[in-house]
C-alpha cells in the first residue's frame, strides 16, 4: 500500500507541475512491468548516487549489477547488464498528452556484438502510445553505395550485413535520435566495405513525430 501510494503521489506531481517536470520524477514512476529486475528502491537508489555525484550501481532483482551512466533533466541511460542498455528521452508536444506538454521515448538495445533496439513511446503517465518510428526510417536507409563500388561488390556486402540488425542512439544533448546498421562477425577483408556501404541516419523531433533530417 505504501508503494502505491508512493507511485499515486508522483503521478498527482507530474500532473500538477508539467512545466518543471525532469526525468527523475517520470523515472520514479515508471512501472515495474518495465524494468522488471529493477524495483523502486533501485530507481531511487540511482537517483540518490547520481545526485550526491557517486557512481550509480545497484544490485538488481536478478543478482546482477545495473548501472546509471546519465541522469539530466531530460534525458537518461542506464545498463540493466552487460547485454541490455535503457535510455529514455522527454520529448515536447504539440498537442498535450494525458493533459501533459511532454512525452517519454524509451529506447531498449539488447545485446553485444550485433546490438537491436526497440523504440517505444509512452505519456508522461506510462500510459502506452501508438507511434512506430519504423514507419520512418528502413533497412534501405541505412545503407548506400558509395560511387567507387561496383554494384556487385555493393550486393556482396549487403549480404555480408545479414541479418539486418538495427541499432538506434537518443541524444542526451538534444531531441534527436540515429539509427545504424549493427555488425556481427566481419570478415577483417570486408570491414572497410562494410563502413563505407553504412549510413547513420538521424531524425529530428518536431513535436509530433521524429522527420529525417
Amino acid at each position: 500500500m505504501r508503494k502505491v501510494l508512493l507511485i499515486f503521489g508522483l503521478l498527482l506531481g507530474l500532473a500538477a507541475d508539467a512545466q518543471t517536470m525532469k526525468m527523475k520524477d517520470v523515472f520514479k514512476a515508471m512501472p515495474d512491468s518495465l524494468l522488471p529486475y529493477l524495483s523502486q528502491n533501485n530507481r531511487l537508489d540511482f537517483i540518490d548516487f547520481i545526485e550526491s555525484n557517486m557512481e550509480a550501481k545497484v544490485t538488481n532483482g536478478l543478482g546482477g549489477t545495473s548501472v546509471m551512466h546519465v541522469l539530466t533533466d531530460n534525458y537518461m541511460r542506464l545498463s540493466l547488464n552487460e547485454a541490455s542498455e535503457v535510455q529514455v528521452r522527454l520529448l515536447p508536444v504539440s498537442a498535450p498528452v494525458d493533459s501533459l506538454r511532454k512525452i517519454v521515448c524509451v529506447v531498449h538495445t539488447y545485446g553485444t556484438i550485433g546490438q537491436e533496439s526497440v523504440v517505444s513511446f509512452y505519456s508522461c503517465l506510462w500510459r502506452p502510445l501508438d507511434m512506430s518510428i519504423q514507419k520512418l526510417i528502413c533497412v534501405d536507409d541505412l545503407m548506400t553505395r558509395p560511387d567507387t563500388m561496383i554494384e556487385e561488390r555493393y550486393k556482396e556486402v549487403v549480404e555480408i550485413l545479414k541479418p539486418y540488425l538495427v541499432r538506434a542512439e537518443l541524444s542526451a544533448d538534444e531531441d534527436c535520435i540515429t539509427f545504424q546498421l549493427s555488425e556481427i562477425n566481419i570478415p577483417s577483408d570486408d570491414l572497410a566495405d562494410v563502413n563505407a556501404v553504412k549510413v547513420l541516419r538521424k531524425l529530428k523531433w518536431e513535436g509530433s513525430k521524429f522527420n529525417k533530417l
